[in-house]
């Protein structure tokens, strides 16, 4: 048994049947079109729905079609769509995916679903809006297009601010090995890419009304493909960053290994001079006159004193055993102070990073990010011209 419903001009009646009845319904004279939503169907009934609608044109096995990767095809006046959901889960800084699979000819509609993300419902209940309806199947494809793209829009969002985090810590003067971290996030980020980036020469012939197939030449298709274009963009940017903060972090960590060296080289260096010293009076030879001299061991320690002092005072003036503290050296500079201060100030986060016109779109901006702890940055082409 397949469930659908007609949607019609006077509202909509959810149905339960086989493939022919499915088939008579959808070529009887309604006003309408039939949408067949399949939520994780069996094979064998997602292929009895599509061949009912005459929608089983885009290869011997729609199954296997759908977890592939995102794409649209044409064949004829019908239109496959498969896209990839995506929700962010800010606690474990992860990227999860689902599927969406959109099959529609205008008169009829399927659509199969898996995952969290669910865009369906919300869709459905505009059934009920009588506007809606009459702008027929292309009104659902669109409305589920939209919320995908919102969702994705959501999701980078969320991606920017970690990696903001993530940029913070690094240059926030604390030695703490972040390789882990920043390697993590980069391979979210390159999940989410790889489920957005497919579509964009798509999404790029829908905004020239290019598209090969008339459900997605209709106007109001434009700007949720400019979306999705400035989505991928602000994605790239996240991906850049995020290399070349894990580039900058790797060679911090080089910078502390010398320094390390510096300082464990200088101690053994001071070290040299009473060992040496001891080791040379340690060998007891007989014609030795500061052995029997009064004043011998004292002048001895004395000379070792010295000594190590000097090259104490030496290493510490050339850096090398000079520990700086980056918070109070940046405090001290802050109250107007001479502090030396080895380190810059801690850089602008991923926020102040304006999103690069990568794509030179002509699209309104794709999100105000928002730095926690300051004011709203945009980030459209003409900001980043500025800068």
């Amino acid at each position: 048994m397949i469930d659908y419903t007609v949607i019609g001009p006077n509202g909509s009646e959810d149905r339960s049947g086989r493939a022919a009845d499915l088939r008579a319904d959808a070529t009887a004279d309604h006003g309408g079109f039939i949408w067949v939503d399949l939520d994780s169907p069996e094979p064998e009934t997602l292929r009895l729905a599509l061949d009912a609608l005459g929608l089983d044109r885009f290869g011997a096995d729609p199954e296997r079609a759908i977890h592939r990767r995102p794409k649209v095809e044409t064949a004829g006046d019908a239109a496959m769509v498969l896209i990839k959901t995506v929700w962010y889960i800010e606690a474990t800084r992860q990227v999860e995916t689902g599927d969406l699979a959109i099959y529609t000819d205008e008169r009829s509609l399927v659509t199969v679903r898996r995952g969290l993300v669910d865009p369906v419902p919300a869709v459905r209940d505009r059934l009920d809006e009588e506007s809606f309806r009459a702008e027929g199947a292309v009104a659902v494809v669109h409305a589920l297009f939209a919320s995908v793209v919102e969702q994705y829009d959501s999701a980078v969002e969320d991606l920017a601010d970690d990696v903001a985090d993530i940029e913070r810590a690094v240059f926030s003067g604390d030695r703490i090995d972040r390789n882990q971290e920043i390697y993590f996030l980069i391979r979210e980020a390159l999940e989410f890419r790889n489920a957005v980036q497919p579509l964009v020469p798509f999404a790029r012939l829908v905004r020239q009304r290019r598209a090969a197939s008339p459900v997605f030449q209709r106007e109001h298709f434009g700007p949720v493909a400019g979306r999705l274009i400035r989505v991928d963009a602000a994605i790239e940017t996240c991906m850049n960053l995020l290399t070349t903060v894990l580039t900058a972090h790797q060679g911090q960590i080089g910078t502390w290994q010398n320094d390390a060296m510096k300082k464990i080289s200088a101690w053994a260096a001071i070290a040299v001079v009473p060992t040496a010293i001891a080791g040379i009076y340690g060998m007891n030879f007989r014609d030795m006159p500061e052995l029997h001299w009064k004043f011998g061991y004292p002048l001895v320690l004395l000379l070792i004193v010295v000594i190590c002092s000097l090259l104490h005072r030496g290493f510490r003036r050339n850096g090398w055993l000079l520990h700086i503290d980056v918070h109070d050296s940046q405090r001290e500079r802050a109250r107007g102070g001479t502090a030396f201060d080895p380190a810059p100030l801690a850089l602008p986060a991923f926020n102040e990073h304006h999103i690069v016109a990568a794509q030179i779109e002509s699209v309104e901006p794709l999100v105000t990010l928002r730095a926690r702890d300051r004011a709203p940055i945009s980030t459209d082409c003409a900001t980043n011209r500025q800068h």
